[in-house]
């Protein structure tokens, strides 16, 4: 141990000498230097060159950090005015969706269909909020509670829609089968190129000139002119029947049925579906007639009816009054 401390001592005790030549005729410099100076040189160059790479790495990364959070902050801005443009649109689609709220109970009143309550509706659009990362109540930012709030709206606004959708879907339905039953209702003339020849009620028989009741009115017309259904219906009746000749029958439903009488050839088969306005006939002058023309009957649950009533187009040109 006594001789390495003593060989570490004669060490530090020694000197080394730097020679310095400047040029051919300066001679020489001589510098003498103890031993211990030149590891302390090298120490104080590393840690010099340490503390410089810990300045620059300090020095680089602060002005990321700068650089970092100034586009932090431009993206908040940018953020920020997408917000509000969002929260904007947010508030114009709950305006719209308010007024569909009044154009859907206009509808569910033309359908007559029973408004919908409060109560229900709510139930209807409710729900608890959506899951969200955005979900903490507790967040200090201002954007991320902006964005809940317009997240949330939108959520229940999307409820609303649905719930409104269904609401429509049920209106469409009813209008359907009321538009159903209203084209199921005889309301047009069965010949349109012809004349109102005789009326409903009591009337003297050509054949027997004797007082008799008129069950249907007559449009006089061409032999071939067109006769069409009144309204949507099966026909049940397509041949002849005796006074009637070749006769047409429709069954519309809700007990209305009509009858096409003195054709002279059919277009139709029984139990098929006919439209309003199809040709199921041609005028003619077959069974009890004395000459080419439609009578119209309408029957109600059974009961024949005043068929005028049912014609709402204004009927061909008249010479008497039903």
């Amino acid at each position: 141990m006594l001789e390495t401390v003593l060989g570490w001592a004669a060490r530090i005790r020694k000197r080394y000498s730097i020679l310095i030549v400047s040029g051919p005729d300066s001679g020489v410099r001589q510098f003498s230097l103890p031993a211990f100076a030149v590891p302390a040189a090298i120490l104080v160059c590393a840690f010099g060159l340490f503390g410089g790479a810990i300045s620059l790495w300090q020095w680089t990364f602060q002005s990321f950090e700068t650089g970092r959070t100034e586009r932090l902050e431009e993206e908040n801005v940018r953020l920020s005015r997408q917000l509000e443009s969002i929260l904007h649109t947010v508030d114009e689609f709950e305006a719209r969706m308010a007024q569909n709220a009044e154009v859907e109970q206009q509808l569910r009143n033309l359908a007559n269909l029973e408004p919908i309550p409060d109560d229900i509706r709510r139930l209807g659009v409710g729900g608890p909020p959506p899951l969200s990362e955005l979900a903490d109540a507790a967040s200090p930012s201002s954007h991320v509670r902006t964005a809940r709030e317009a997240l949330n709206r939108l959520d229940q606004l999307n409820r609303e829609a649905e719930f409104r959708t269904a609401n429509f879907t049920e209106v469409l339905q009813s209008l359907e089968r009321t538009r159903s039953e209203l084209d199921r209702i005889p309301s047009i003339t069965p010949v349109r190129a012809g004349r109102f020849s005789s009326g409903y009620g009591m009337r003297v028989d050509p054949f027997t000139r004797q007082s008799m009741l008129h069950r249907g009115i007559d449009f006089s017309a061409w032999t071939g002119t067109s006769v069409v259904a009144t309204a949507d219906g099966i026909v049940t009746t397509a041949g002849h029947s005796g006074e009637l000749g070749l006769l047409v029958e429709i069954d519309h439903g809700n007990g209305i049925r009509t009858r096409y009488g003195h054709n002279s050839r059919l277009s139709v088969t029984v139990g098929q579906r006919v439209k309003r306005g199809d040709t199921i006939a041609e005028v003619g002058s077959t069974g009890r007639s004395t000459s080419p023309h439609c009578h119209y009957e309408v029957h109600v649950d059974g009961d024949h009816q005043n068929p005028w009533r049912y014609i709402l187009d204004g009927g061909p040109s008249s010479d008497g009054d039903a």
